[in-house]
């Protein structure tokens, strides 16, 4: 019998519903999920099939608005605000209908006036790709910025936009990537994962050096340690058992 092929997700909704179906009920469900969530098929369909396309039609989207607002690349944008400010709200209406259909629909549904759609736009897309919470990400309202500058151009804002890209998709990727694991996670207590890892690193023949460092290892750490004994890559709190080889 062929083994039935895996539905893969065509937006965020369908992550989000799959984790509305429930959390976890222990530590070897909740690493299984995870495990599948983290495998890189899954991970590159993400990225190339949802955040990568949406990029592109954001791109594309501010692009053409600014096109019809102004004569080139070279045209200046200083005191041009509320033009840019209306391409950034159509290319991100086009974002999130890629990668969040449900948000553009809460959109509709509250029947916003153009500059509450910009607002709410802006707000939900920065964080969304994790501005204030990842180094050096900028929002994406510093677009509107070009125009207190009389030497910027529209080909400024472009570039801007394009240099962005990259940053931003791994942003949103880092962002649910955590959410996922917080969801089946966040129930078990940092001390239960530690316990639940032992044996299986005893097993593996390994012996923790560091026992203070493991026992009071904060969740991420775990999960360092987990991946670098699933990779034979061993780890600072771990060295073999004597008489075993690495």
């Amino acid at each position: 019998m062929a083994k039935k092929k895996e539905k893969k997700p065509t937006s965020i909704d369908d992550v989000l519903a799959d984790l509305q179906k429930g959390h976890s009920k222990d530590l070897d469900a909740a690493f299984k999920a995870s495990d599948a969530f983290m495998k890189e098929e899954h991970q590159n369909h993400l990225y190339n099939n949802i955040f990568s396309p949406a990029q592109d039609e954001l791109y594309g989207a501010i692009k053409s608005e600014l096109d019809k607002a102004f004569e080139g690349d070279e045209a200046k944008v200083h005191g041009k605000k509320e033009q840019i400010k209306k391409a950034i709200a159509q290319g991100l209406r086009k974002y999130f209908d890629k990668t969040q259909p449900s948000l553009t629909k809460i959109l509709n549904d509250m029947k916003m006036d153009e500059g509450e759609q910009y607002d709410f736009l802006t707000q939900m897309y920065d964080e969304h790709v994790g501005v204030g919470k990842i180094k050096d990400l900028q929002s994406i309202t510093a677009l509107v910025d070009y125009a207190k500058d009389k030497r910027k151009t529209v080909g400024h804002v472009k570039r801007h936009l394009y240099e962005q890209k990259t940053k931003h998709i791994g942003g949103a990727l880092a962002l649910l990537q955590n959410q996922h694991l917080s969801h089946h996670f966040n129930k078990f207590h940092k001390t239960a994962i530690a316990a639940y890892l032992k044996p299986k690193l005893e097993k593996a023949g390994y012996e923790i050096e560091d026992k203070l460092g493991y026992a009071t290892a904060d969740f991420g750490d775990l999960l360092a340690l987990r991946k670098g004994l699933i990779e034979k890559e061993g780890h600072p709190y771990l060295k073999k058992k004597e008489g075993k080889e690495k």
